[in-house]
This record gives C-alpha cells, structure tokens and sequence, in this order.
C-alpha cells in the first residue's frame, strides 16, 4: 500500500485527518495537543540539574528561556546531552576543559550545549505544520512560541503519534516500521552505543545476541544512569571514561515490549501510550524484523 493508500484509508474511515480534523476550527489549535504549561531552563542552570529534571520527569528536550521574560533562547535534547557525555564533538569540552572530571563537567552552564538556532512554530499555526517542521529538520518536537517569542507549549513526536491510538485500521506495522534496524551487541559498551547514537541518528538500539532481542539502550536510559545518580556507583577517580566503558545492557532495558509486524498501527500507538515508550521493536518467530517509532506515523500524515 502506498503512502496516497495510507492517507486516503484515513479520508475513507474517518478516525484521523489533519484535513478535517475539527480542532482546525478554533484558535490556537496546536495547543490542543501541545504539553502546557512547559518546563523550561534558564541559560546559566547547570547541566546536571537539566539531566535530573529530564530523568526525573521523562522529557526528552527542554526549553531554554531566559526567565524574566520567558522568551526563547535555545533549547537542549536527550541527543545533545548524549553527544556531551561521550558521543560527539561535545565531548571535547569535556575532555579538554575538564580534563575528563565529569563533576566540573556536569557543573558547566546548560548554555555551553545548547541548540541556539531553535525551530519553534507559533501558537497560530496549524498542527500540520509543525508536523511538516519535524519532518523536514527531522526533529522529534518543537517549542510553541507567542508573538513576543516567549515559550507557551511543546509539542512532539509523541502527541502526534497519541493521535493515532486506536483510530487506524488497515494499516499493518510493517507497512510502516523501517527494516534496517542499527543495533548494538551484549558487550557494547555506554560509550559505543552512544557514539552509535550520534553518528547514526537514533535515539535508542536494540541490543542484540543470536537474533533476539535481549534488551533495548535508549538515550533516556542513559540520561536517567546520570541523572539519578546511579553513575556514582561506578566512579572511582572521578573520570568519565571509567562510566563509559560500562557495558551499555547493564543500564538498557532489558523486559522489551516488542510487537508482530501484521499487527494494527493503532495498536502500536496504544502500546507506545500505555507503557510510555517511543518505539517497538518489530519481532516474527522471536527475530527482530523492525522498529517502529513515534516518526513512522508521520508518514501517514505526510
């Protein structure tokens, strides 16, 4: 079935389309199903206050507002803590300005890695367009902004992909799911699966031994080994590397919640709701076969 099929089943069945979605009628609409109020940052917090509020209260990116104002400065996700801790070009900072002490380095003003040039979109805009922004700069949310800048809401991958629970039929999850899933091995380390994360653009990856799925290493696991404290377990010198080399199953989640590629899309958004995930590894005759994420469903929409 093609992308046109999946769209126009959803015109024939009626349970979703942007293009008569009633909300479309009042003011404001995005905040239908954008979070408000949201929580945002100020530019001087330091890094691990934003890795304890995110570990703590699930979110995956948070506003950075300066706080008189409340106007738009920047904004950080789970990706760029992860390129900070270890997966990227932002770990240099931490190797040469601290000399790999994570203390000071988890001290350093949330500004130092910071997204600057932040995709937002307005208050009133329509919800088609800010999914057509995250597909475009492939981002997995944006904050909603007013007329002064100021931040009012957040909406993301997530409240688009809650949309579709239980509203869609006909549309099986391999239809959707991607089939080249990059995944990672019982013996890779935090510090692989985390360069894996930034080199190849994914937020989590099935951890794999003979075909199986035996756990699954997100970036929220890895903001919640270093926001609730469970890293400090580990240190010794003080030293990142020595976190870093910790096999990465040690901290994945290892009761994975997988789902079978015929099944129903809407019963993959109604589990990811339920259990409060953002993707499922797609498994047939106990093999992985798939992932499907919150940004599958934006190819129905798209």
């Amino acid at each position: 079935m093609s992308r046109e099929s999946f769209r126009r089943s959803l015109r024939d069945k009626g349970p979703f389309s942007l293009k008569t979605h009633p909300s479309r009628k009042r003011k404001e609409e995005i905040l239908h199903i954008a979070k408000s109020p949201v929580v945002t940052m100020a530019p001087t917090t330091p890094i691990y206050d934003g890795i304890q509020i995110m570990a703590k209260e699930g979110f995956r990116r948070i506003p950075i507002a300066n706080p008189g104002t409340r106007s738009l400065e920047g904004i950080v996700t789970a990706t760029d803590v992860i390129d900070y801790l270890g997966g990227g070009k932002k770990y240099e900072i931490i190797q040469k300005k601290f000399a790999g002490n994570i203390f000071k380095a988890i001290n350093e003003p949330i500004k130092s890695i910071m997204i600057k040039k932040v995709v937002s979109v307005k208050t009133s805009e329509k919800i088609s367009e800010a999914i057509k922004l995250m597909t475009q700069k492939n981002l997995g949310g944006l904050p909603v902004i007013d007329d002064e800048n100021r931040v009012r809401a957040i909406i993301t991958e997530r409240d688009v992909a809650n949309m579709f629970v239980d509203r869609i039929s006909n549309v099986t999850v391999t239809q959707l799911m991607s089939k080249k899933v990059v995944t990672a091995l019982p013996k890779t380390t935090i510090f692989e699966a985390e360069k894996t994360m930034i080199t190849e653009g994914f937020r989590r990856l099935p951890i794999i031994s003979d075909g199986k799925v035996v756990g699954i290493i997100t970036v929220m696991d890895i903001i919640r080994f270093f926001g609730l404290g469970k890293v400090f377990k580990y240190l010794k010198s003080g030293t990142i590397n020595q976190v870093l080399n910790i096999r990465a199953l040690e901290i994945a989640t290892k009761d994975v919640v997988t789902i079978d590629p015929n099944a129903d899309v809407g019963q993959a958004a109604k589990i990811m709701q339920e259990k409060n995930i953002g993707a499922l590894p797609v498994v047939k005759n106990k093999k992985l076969v798939g992932i499907i994420t919150e940004r599958d469903f934006f190819k129905i929409i798209g």
